[in-house]
């Protein structure tokens, strides 16, 4: 990833906008597989009257159910955990940009709009009082992240409290990466707008 940040720098001059373009690069990759777990997903979603049926008239015996549930995936062709494996897949290289974005020399004072230094948070002021700072690219990707689990349909046969979970997803992202570089809120910003577009 820095090889390839180093790379594009000597053709774009704004390390921004070379994280913007390796994002771009990632999606693009991975847009196949991306593809097919949306459609699993879609197909999932279609199925969800016969998947309340099954848990309704199985409640009580759930090997029955899990049973019945992995004949009714089986038998429309639609696998589950496909839906997961965009995230999953994704997930190394979240870990590799925060590392690099950790370690890069590069990004020191390396400015991108309001952030003046893409290796520390962009903070643009200090709320008096709590001494909190405004960070504005966490809370945008925080928004990002919601419109997207908004817009990603419930998966067939999750448990109330697993979905519950899933809707307070982009909260836990939001106070976790809230102080973490500009540059990785960057990042995770933009891919999840190329995922809300595609």
């Amino acid at each position: 990833l820095l090889l390839s940040m180093n790379g594009l720098h000597a053709l774009v001059p704004s390390y921004g906008f070379c994280i913007v373009a390796i994002t771009l690069i990632i999606k693009g990759v991975f847009w196949p597989l991306t593809q097919a777990s949306s459609r699993s997903m879609k197909r999932m979603q279609a199925l969800q009257p016969q998947v309340k049926a099954i848990q309704e008239k199985f409640k009580d015996d759930p090997m029955k159910m899990q049973k019945k549930m992995g004949e009714l995936w089986k038998e429309h062709k639609v696998n589950p955990a496909i839906g997961c494996l965009p995230m999953f897949i994704q997930i190394p290289f979240f870990f590799g940009f925060y590392r690099m974005l950790q370690s890069a020399i590069e990004l020191r004072g390396a400015s991108f709009l309001w952030a003046c230094d893409l290796s520390q948070p962009d903070t643009v002021w200090i709320i008096p009082g709590p001494n909190f700072p405004l960070n504005p690219l966490p809370l945008i990707m925080g928004s990002t992240q919601l419109w997207l689990s908004r817009l990603t349909p419930p998966s067939p046969g999750v448990d109330p409290m697993q979905q519950k979970m899933m809707q307070y997803m982009p909260l836990i992202f939001l106070f976790i990466l809230y102080n973490f570089s500009s540059g990785l809120t960057l990042y995770w910003t933009v891919s999840n707008l190329l995922t809300i577009v595609q």
